[in-house]
């Protein structure tokens, strides 16, 4: 991989907009008005704050500070010719004044608050305005660069996986062991940041899917699932693998093969056109047919990319289906969870292909049997 497949193009940049303004004229906007991180980095590639983007058909406009405004026209230089960057020091009264002449249906982050919706409609009046996630809807799909990046993002997360490993000892807490992830995260200078807070679960505490580490002591031939992620160049990583610190036994054996047959069936049902829930059907039928229905107790995956759940896929039976497309990049992550017992959990990022998917993350899925 060279250095140049991570670095986004002028014409890249230039085409998100295009597909955001497409979808605008599609979705009866006129302008949107954005203040989320991930959605101005996609946008325009700063990644500092203050910011608040103004889009329009025929304009794109980075509100800032006077403190920042370097660093937005190092970060957004190839958009030079398509965007303005102001300084007004209160962003929401310049858009004001700028949307004139008719009035206009703006759409704003869905994340925003009841309080901020009715404040801003206050003064936004008598435009429109309406929660919309256009731009998220079109980070749904990445690029070749978006993956040359999230690849390289798993490759960092995997080391750090795999230089943690040998250190697992019993007697260690499960804050330690999240203390161990932490400290390679740290000291890895491509690392932006943790995507997530480490989990790190040992025995019946992976019930809790997510749970918070605390001084539960690792015992010998325990099962341990780990899950973690970093940010690389903006970019998500997800995975999660359990371990067994000692020798598993036969019924430890039998639930991880299970998740692992789930996992790959649903893997190798993943190409365009299928739909979510049937992706997730796959997974809950191999571990119904196992007898574990019941304890397969969330969704199969979800999408990821400049967060680690990115707005858009999510797999289980509840959520409207989504029919998948070349581009589209989640995890894979069945699990089973066996109360007052263990959990096993095993994940990987996937990405749609025009033939089908590859799989990002090259971890090994067979058991890892730590001697102690």
């Amino acid at each position: 991989m060279t250095s140049e497949s991570l670095v986004f193009s002028a014409q890249e940049m230039t085409d998100r907009l295009a597909r955001i303004r497409s979808a605008m004229a599609a979705g009866g906007l006129d302008a949107i008005v954005s203040s989320d991180a991930a959605n101005a980095y996609y946008t325009t590639g700063f990644r500092g704050e203050p910011r608040t983007l103004l889009i329009t058909a025929d304009s794109l406009t980075l509100f800032t500070s006077f403190r920042t405004l370097p660093w937005a026209e190092a970060q957004t230089e190839l958009l030079a010719d398509h965007i303005e960057l102001s300084t007004a020091p209160r962003p929401f009264d310049d858009i004001v004044k700028r949307l004139s002449g008719k009035t206009w249906n703006i759409g704003v982050d869905r994340s925003v608050s009841y309080a901020s919706m009715l404040s801003w409609q206050e003064l936004f009046s008598p435009h429109a305005l309406r929660p919309c996630s256009i731009i998220e809807q079109v980070r749904r799909t990445k690029s070749p660069t978006e993956v040359a990046i999230m690849r390289q993002s798993q490759v960092i997360n995997e080391a750090i996986f795999n230089a943690v490993l040998p250190q697992i000892r019993p007697g260690m807490t499960e804050r330690g062991v999240q203390g161990l992830i932490l400290a390679e995260m740290a000291a890895n200078e491509d690392v932006d940041a943790y995507s997530f807070m480490p989990i790190v679960a040992v025995g019946p505490n992976a019930w809790e899917i997510h749970h918070l580490p605390d001084h539960t002591v690792i015992q010998e031939n325990d099962m341990v699932l780990i899950d973690h992620g970093v940010f690389y160049r903006g970019y998500a990583s997800d995975m999660t693998r359990t371990i067994c610190l000692g020798t598993a036994s036969e019924q430890m054996h039998d639930i991880y093969n299970t998740v692992g047959a789930a996992q790959d069936a649903s893997i190798q049902a993943i190409r365009a056109g299928v739909s979510t829930r049937d992706i997730d059907r796959t997974a809950r039928d191999v571990i119904s047919t196992a007898g574990h229905g019941r304890s397969f107790t969330h969704g199969l995956g979800h999408s990821i990319g400049l967060e680690t759940h990115d707005p858009g896929l999510n797999f289980n039976q509840g959520d409207e289906p989504t029919l998948l497309e070349p581009g589209m990049a989640f995890t894979v992550e069945p699990g089973i969870y066996l109360e007052n017992g263990f959990g096993v959990r095993t994940e990987d990022v996937v990405i749609v292909t025009e033939n089908g998917h590859t799989n990002l993350t090259s971890q090994t899925h067979a058991l890892i049997e730590r001697p102690v």
